[in-house]
């Protein structure tokens, strides 16, 4: 058994662990499941053809192992607002997942930037998702008002380092299209270029 086997198992517990959660996202039209879309059909591709051939090249495993870690990463922290914010109800929950999903892009992009912490200020972000935590945590819905704040706190830092940002979900939302993968969300929903 190899390395990668371990990996494919791996994926194998994350989906018995969590896809009757994902698949009510599904089917609910959630805006949580348009984001994880990417990743996850391109996981389950990858974990196809390593059941079918046996093997795959070293760039889809490393493929395979990114997404997989992102998944991990970003469902802890959904399953933590849809089960104990929101008692696993889904229609409840899925009021509120523009919030949640802005908390993932932050997630996501101090993941991205984490080399430049030294660097820049991120005193604006912090509020902002302080700000969105707390929106959550008490059902408030001003939507709008957040976006904006992250918008401005994300063109600041993005600004001040003269950097294009891509999301991890745009980059699988690529792999998807070069891997002919098909995706049920639209396109304009899953990627985070603006909140």
């Amino acid at each position: 058994m190899n390395q990668f086997d371990f990996v494919l198992k791996d994926f194998v517990n994350w989906k018995m662990d969590n896809v009757e959660v994902l698949e009510k996202f599904k089917h609910h039209g959630s805006l949580i499941y348009d984001r994880l879309e990417p990743v996850y059909a391109v996981l389950n591709h990858i974990y196809d053809e390593a059941c079918e051939q046996s093997e795959v090249s070293e760039e889809l495993q490393t493929i395979f192992q990114v997404g997989l870690n992102y998944l991990h990463t970003q469902f802890e922290v959904i399953r933590i607002y849809y089960e104990k914010l929101f008692n696993s109800d889904c229609g409840q929950f899925e009021t509120y997942t523009p919030l949640v999903g802005y908390l993932l892009f932050i997630s996501d992009l101090r993941a991205d930037l984490e080399d430049f912490e030294d660097n820049i200020d991120f005193s604006e972000l912090n509020e902002v998702e302080t700000l969105i935590e707390n929106m959550i945590a008490e059902h408030r819905d001003e939507f709008e008002y957040a976006a904006n704040r992250l918008n401005k706190a994300t063109y600041d830092i993005v600004h001040e380092l003269d950097f294009h940002y891509v999301s991890i979900v745009d980059i699988f939302v690529e792999i998807a299209e070069n891997l002919k993968i098909p995706l049920s969300t639209d396109e304009a929903m899953v990627i985070g270029r603006d909140v």
